[in-house]
């Protein structure tokens, strides 16, 4: 935690495919610091909670969760990981992945996490990005995912959404990594990224 009780923050940002998952899941091992998803601090969320049904009201109707609500829940997740000891604010370092989302959740955001590093997953040959969803999709036995013209609109609205996200902070925090290589490799990129940022462990 920093001296204004911020918590030290890493945001993790790719684009669908570009292996965020697989590298978060194995930053996520290291001692010191804490993964969080988004997509899994929802899916884990008490449905029956007011804060649940709040969520609820807006997903089961496949609308987009409103940003101030967004950072309610991530907020009331790290509060109640803080108070039950799974997160140290003064020996982790959080990985933040899937938010913040969009410019509003960085305003949001700001007064509880300290930006050290945005680590920036980048595959310029969308074709390869391409090939990777449809893989997945195929192996998780969602044939409608591995649509062509899906996977490009996906791929579009979050080169749309990302990038003003992206230029909402300082450009010197941001660490293009280039996710086009072996799982390993990417890995040692994005450790020597982190290596000035994060902490030595306690």
């Amino acid at each position: 935690m920093t001296t204004d009780g911020r918590l030290r923050a890493v945001l993790l940002f790719g684009g669908p495919g570009s292996g965020k998952g697989t590298q978060g899941a194995v930053l996520g091992g290291l001692p010191n610091v804490c993964h969080l998803a988004m997509g899994d601090i929802f899916r884990a969320l008490d449905k029956q909670s007011g804060i649940g049904q709040e969520f609820l009201s807006y997903s089961t109707k496949g609308l987009l969760v409103p940003d101030e609500l967004t950072v309610r829940v991530w907020q009331q997740h790290v509060q109640d990981r803080v108070a039950s000891g799974d997160i140290r604010p003064d020996y982790h370092t959080l990985i933040l992945d899937g938010i913040p989302r969009t410019t509003d959740q960085v305003e949001l955001m700001a007064p509880h996490i300290d930006v050290r590093k945005i680590l920036h997953l980048v595959i310029h040959d969308e074709s390869v990005l391409v090939e990777r969803l449809k893989g997945r999709a195929l192996k998780g036995n969602r044939p409608d995912d591995a649509n062509e013209n899906v996977i490009c609109e996906r791929l579009r609205v979050y080169e749309e959404s990302t990038a003003p996200v992206l230029h909402a902070y300082d450009a010197s925090l941001v660490a293009d990594i280039n996710a086009d290589q072996a799982p390993l490799a990417v890995l040692s990129d994005i450790a020597a990224a982190l290596s000035k940022v994060l902490p030595a462990t306690i």
